[in-house]
């Protein structure tokens, strides 16, 4: 049974292209999720710490556009694709301004969702092109239900936004080779700092004990206020996302001309970065840290405090160094080298960082077992403990969504 059928113009085809070739930098899936009234693509990438979301509203962004439920799937179907079948498909065909490329062209594209019991389930994609050629292709795929990413806009207190153009531009400056880009304000000056470098090191030396900044590349921007539309965000404070990241999000938003908009709320919470065009709107959901200076130094504390051991008695001889753990009497009598007591064997409680949230307080059930390891996930804001975590959540703002695109 065909469940969801549409067509995409030449024009459709290479948006659509455009999308998935975005989602490409981050996963190599992508999950389909079509209801009456729109098309959903997600992902998240393999480390958890970005998810992106492109939604295509029915009535403007496709020629032609047809749900048909059935008893399994009534209200919203859903699959898991290969990104990069899927961008073989909709690859654009123009190439030169001469008549043959032009006739070579994609004039239209036939998609069409067949699935049910007894069925064998496939996406078929029907590319016709000006010069009469029309390729069919066949793409199986996995029925595996979405995991959105929540957000909570309430607790942004720190938002901007900017024309997608101007702050590509800004990216040309970094060099290559850099990780991670801090924003920060200042409103002494009034501008907005875009710092980009990276904090990696490698061990050189005859014993591979001393460290060297790998790339050390430290570039930093300065925009004045008066470039954003909007700015609203407390003063001195650093938010640090990966460049990786945001470079995919401005190769992309430079194509639909649209206004990047940002919400954060402090470090070590996520950052919603969000643009619209006509009939598409796309967000994108990254993990952020705080000042690296800071984090540094608090591993520093944590490692002192550890070491930090109260010893009854007289303790061991310095050539002891019973680092992190807590020594017993029996350990102290016995004769060197010194054996761990049972104890010692107890790993400590593991310390929360800033990427790491509170568990869920009970078990998944069964089917959402091999999915649970993205509990641990900074993304995903904490529910209620009667609310079933981690489960895959229903996008129902249709109010929010048809004014954003709109």
């Amino acid at each position: 049974m065909v469940i969801l059928n549409f067509t995409l113009s030449e024009e459709g085809v290479s948006v659509f292209h455009d999308a998935l070739a975005c989602m490409y930098k981050f996963s190599d899936d992508v999950c389909l999720e079509a209801r009456k009234d729109k098309l959903t693509l997600t992902t998240l990438n393999i480390s958890k710490s970005a998810y992106v979301c492109f939604t295509f509203a029915a009535n403007r962004f496709f020629s032609r556009y047809h749900f048909e439920g059935n008893a399994q799937y009534r209200d919203r179907f859903f699959c898991q694709l290969y990104i990069r079948s899927l961008l073989s498909i909709f690859r654009s065909r123009q190439g030169s301004d001469s008549v043959r490329d032009k006739d070579a062209s994609i004039e239209r594209c036939d998609v069409a969702i067949d699935d049910g019991p007894g069925k064998k389930s496939r996406l078929v994609a029907r590319v016709s092109c000006r010069n009469g050629i029309t390729a069919s292709h066949s793409l199986p795929f996995e029925s595996k239900p979405p995991i959105h990413a929540k957000f909570d806009k309430d607790e942004a207190a720190n938002c901007w936004s900017i024309s997608s153009n101007t702050l590509r531009q800004l990216m040309d400056h970094f060099g290559p080779g850099i990780e991670l880009l801090d924003i920060n304000t200042d409103d002494e000056d009034r501008v907005v700092n875009f710092t980009c470098f990276t904090d990696k090191v490698q061990k050189r030396g005859p014993h591979g004990n001393e460290a060297v900044l790998k790339k050390p590349l430290h570039t930093n921007i300065s925009v004045e206020m008066a470039e954003f539309d909007d700015v609203e965000v407390q003063d001195k404070l650093h938010i640090i996302i990966s460049v990786k990241d945001f470079r995919a999000i401005l190769q992309h938003a430079q194509i639909t001309s649209g206004k990047l908009a940002t919400y954060y709320s402090e470090p070590g919470r996520p950052m919603k970065l969000s643009y619209s065009a006509d009939g598409i709107l796309c967000e994108f959901i990254l993990m952020t840290v705080g000042e690296q200076d800071a984090i540094t130094q608090k591993h520093k504390n944590t490692r002192a405090r550890a070491s930090k051991t109260p010893k009854p008695g007289p303790g061991p001889s310095p050539a002891s160094k019973p680092e992190g753990s807590v020594a017993s009497n029996q350990a102290q009598e016995a004769p060197k080298p010194v054996q761990s007591p049972p104890q010692q064997k107890i790993s400590p409680r593991p310390r929360q960082t800033q990427f790491e949230i509170r568990p869920p307080p009970v078990p998944p059930r069964a089917p959402v077992t091999a999915r649970s390891d993205r509990s641990d996930s900074p993304l995903f804001v904490e529910q209620g403990d009667e609310d079933e975590q981690w489960e895959p959540v229903d996008r129902e703002d249709d109010d929010e969504f048809a004014k954003e695109v709109g």
